[in-house]
């Protein structure tokens, strides 16, 4: 299966969406009239890109979220709600998909069908970003406050419980800052997730019992995280637009804490913050707001292809 690199602007709904070809660098697609905010793009199922809408200044109307099928890519789903949503995450198999607002709210929609299952108040501050659990059995939530929790799908999904409150099975407070990523371990024997923050830190947690296990300080806010595809090195993107890269054995983390210093690969190559960072075949994939995108070669810790995208992303 052939794969590509999508990117999207956050400020410029003009610029649109540009789609490559990781292996050969050469532009596959563009599609026009689409902003969407941090962590507001996702693909459901290699099947269907889903971008919610960044909310225009001085809007009364509530938020939209595009769905494209690669299928068809120019022609797009339009999906409305009361508010602006901002990131989104869907589960693995596409059945569900979940949206935050600046509200705190938390949305959870069935994809086949479109219908809204779900609206619940998770967060006091406006949620930054949302995972769910390999399995699906679980949806975590971060948000501009650096709270993280962790919400039972199988309560969200209790169609006789239609309030809009809802008891979270786990709710994590020691970052200080906004949430920037959430990641959880996709290795079955190992319950684990990651969150980043803007306070500088990645924090390694216990995804059953919300225990600790690890942190790692970085002498920059971190904006972006990956794990490579065996699960081996964390790559925690900055805010000066270095990429930091740090040995990630579960068996034998414990509660402690990691010096950025004693992990001694950086990747240079962007001159402004990273905003995303992704795995492929091909190796390393990141986003600056110094509008490109690289692949890298992580052994050599240089650039094999550098992706130029429109200004105003």
């Amino acid at each position: 299966m052939k794969e590509a690199l999508v990117v999207c602007g956050d400020r410029n709904l003009t610029v649109g969406v540009t789609i490559w070809d990781i292996e050969t660098g050469s532009r596959l697609l563009h599609i026009p009239t689409c902003a969407s905010s941090f962590n507001g793009i996702t693909c459901l199922r290699d099947q269907y890109l889903i971008a919610s809408q960044i909310h225009r200044p001085g809007s009364v109307a509530g938020g939209v979220i595009f769905t494209w099928p690669f299928s068809k890519p120019r022609a797009s789903l339009r999906s409305y709600s009361v508010e602006a949503i901002e990131p989104v995450s869907s589960t693995k198999d596409g059945i569900y998909l979940a949206g935050g607002a600046t509200s705190g709210n938390v949305y959870l929609w069935e994809v086949i069908n479109g219908k809204l299952l779900k609206t619940w108040h998770a967060h006091n501050s406006p949620v930054t970003c949302l995972a769910f659990s390999d399995d699906s059995s679980l949806l975590i939530s971060g948000s501009e406050d650096g709270t993280v929790v962790v919400w039972p799908m199988i309560s969200l999904l209790d169609e006789t419980n239609a309030r809009s409150f809802h008891t979270p099975l786990i709710v994590l407070a020691a970052h200080i800052s906004f949430i920037t990523g959430l990641l959880p371990s996709s290795n079955v024997s190992n319950s684990v997730f990651v969150s980043s923050s803007l306070d500088g830190t990645c924090k390694v947690w216990d995804l059953v019992h919300g225990t600790l296990l690890r942190t790692w300080f970085f002498p920059q806010p971190i904006t972006a995280m990956v794990l490579d595809l065996e699960e081996r090195f964390l790559f925690s993107g900055s805010a000066d637009g270095r990429i930091f890269m740090s040995p990630f054995d579960v068996g034998l983390m414990k509660e402690s804490t990691v010096a950025s210093e004693q992990s001694k690969v950086e990747l240079t190559g962007h001159k402004k913050s990273i905003t995303a960072l992704t795995f492929s075949r091909s190796g390393l994939i990141s986003a600056s707001e110094d509008c490109t995108a690289c692949l890298w070669d992580i052994v050599e810790g240089v650039i094999i292809r550098r992706f130029h995208h429109q200004k105003g992303n």
